[in-house]
């Protein structure tokens, strides 16, 4: 036989016995674990989508960390005609009640959640979801808008707020928000 002929013949003899082989020795034959697309963002993934969202349409660039049992929770987003709000979800909340859209907040990662849903409401109020929004986006709120500090946190309204910026947070300490606010201005 040819050497050629002998080193093809080697080379397929070689590739069936590996396959062969693979095939029932388990571990050999144990596939990788399977990646899921993570779809859930927690603030840190998303910070500075946010950012550049309400840089956008608030002028305000300041963002700040979640206060602590928010952080590795998941966020959502919704937009109306005049305010894009934040959802974020308390750390390891699973919503039972709560659809999201298949879409996309205004072109970032963000899954979209329907905002007016009257189970997200109730969620804020038990303290399992996160607020944050642009307060001042609206005609609506002018009243509220009227002489707020410009470069100081501040609390109005059960809302902690920076500027427009502001976050209602069932059960998280006043005196924590405020300390987000002050850590993100610096």
């Amino acid at each position: 036989m040819a050497p050629i002929k002998k080193f093809t013949l080697l080379l397929i003899v070689t590739t069936l016995t590996g396959l062969v082989i693979s095939a029932f020795d388990p571990t050999i034959a144990q596939k990788p674990p399977v990646q899921r697309q993570k779809t859930c963002k927690t603030w840190q993934d998303v910070k500075s989508q946010i950012q550049i969202i309400y840089m956008g349409s608030t002028g305000n660039s300041v963002i700040p960390d979640m206060p602590k049992g928010f952080q590795n929770g998941c966020v959502y987003g919704d937009y109306g005609a005049y305010t894009i709000s934040l959802y974020v979800l308390k750390d390891d909340f699973k919503p039972r009640n709560i659809r999201l859209d298949k879409e996309r907040l205004l072109d970032s990662s963000i899954l979209r959640i329907n905002g007016a849903d009257p189970n997200i409401e109730r969620q804020i109020k038990r303290g399992n979801i996160l607020h944050f929004f642009n307060v001042c986006a609206s005609t609506g709120t002018a009243n509220f808008c009227k002489g707020i500090p410009k470069d100081a946190s501040y609390t109005k309204n059960g809302l902690t707020c920076l500027q427009n910026l502001c976050i209602q947070a069932t059960g998280v300490p006043e005196t924590e928000l405020v300390t987000i606010w002050n850590n993100a201005k610096k």
